[in-house]
């Protein structure tokens, strides 16, 4: 079972936040962490704090029937229509990577000695190898072609970025890179977390491949005004 000190520090590691807990940065205006058992909802700092506690009313409130959770994000777009225009929804299942074995021999960790096989197609991974953060790939014909990296990552846990070449996709290559990236996070002593959309189906289907573990859902939504985004990698390219 997932802990709520479980699921805040899992929080922590996705945004930071100043000292009165709010969020920080390059953060959303809102994000919600949601298991079977608890809820954390976190504002970024440039919200008042009437807004901040009607998003925490609004989140905090029973769910009901799936079907009518549409309504429960467009309430949320009510309460930050003031704030200025939407720039990113993003909603999807957590999952938790259990040990998954040894990865397949044609994948490799990538780092500074070979990072040139990013280049023809994953070159925009070139910085996460700067990070030193876990990034695994797997290599045909003298470049990666599918790649695994720690997009977010505390000493406690890690989020697995992923992105596939186009013409390589729908080949399972994806959840060869992910064994090795978390096979690495592990060696670190951190545990690995792997996150998509509801709508992203071949990111879904790594999932249920590696027999990912469901641990909660996470919501967020992003405005124009807060701070200028950066947009994070996650399994959306597979």
């Amino acid at each position: 079972m997932i802990t709520r000190r479980l699921l805040e520090d899992l929080a922590e590691t996705m945004f930071a936040t100043e000292a009165g807990g709010r969020l920080t940065g390059n953060a959303p205006q809102l994000h919600v962490l949601r298991t079977r058992e608890h809820l954390i909802a976190r504002f970024h700092a440039a919200l008042t704090d009437e807004i901040a506690a009607s998003l925490r009313s609004r989140a905090e409130a029973p769910r009901g029937r799936a079907g009518h959770w549409a309504r429960d994000y467009a309430a949320y777009h009510e309460i930050l229509r003031g704030v200025g225009p939407l720039t990113e929804v993003r909603a999807g299942p957590l999952y938790a990577v259990p040990d998954l074995g040894n990865p397949p021999s044609d994948v490799v960790s990538i780092g500074p000695d070979n990072r040139d096989l990013l280049r023809h197609g994953l070159d925009e991974w070139q910085p996460d190898v700067d990070a030193g953060l876990p990034m695994a790939a797997v290599v045909r014909d003298g470049r990666a072609v599918s790649v695994c990296a720690s997009v977010r990552a505390s000493r406690a846990a890690h989020f697995a970025g992923v992105e596939t070449l186009p013409d390589h996709r729908g080949l399972g290559l994806a959840a060869g890179a992910v064994t090795a990236w978390a096979q690495a996070v592990q060696a670190l002593g951190a545990a690995p977390y792997y996150g998509t959309t509801f709508d992203n189906l071949a990111s879904q289907g790594v999932a249920r491949r590696l027999r990912l573990t469901l641990i909660g859902s996470e919501f967020s939504i992003a405005c124009e005004p807060a701070v200028e985004r950066t947009t994070l990698k996650d399994s959306d390219d597979l």
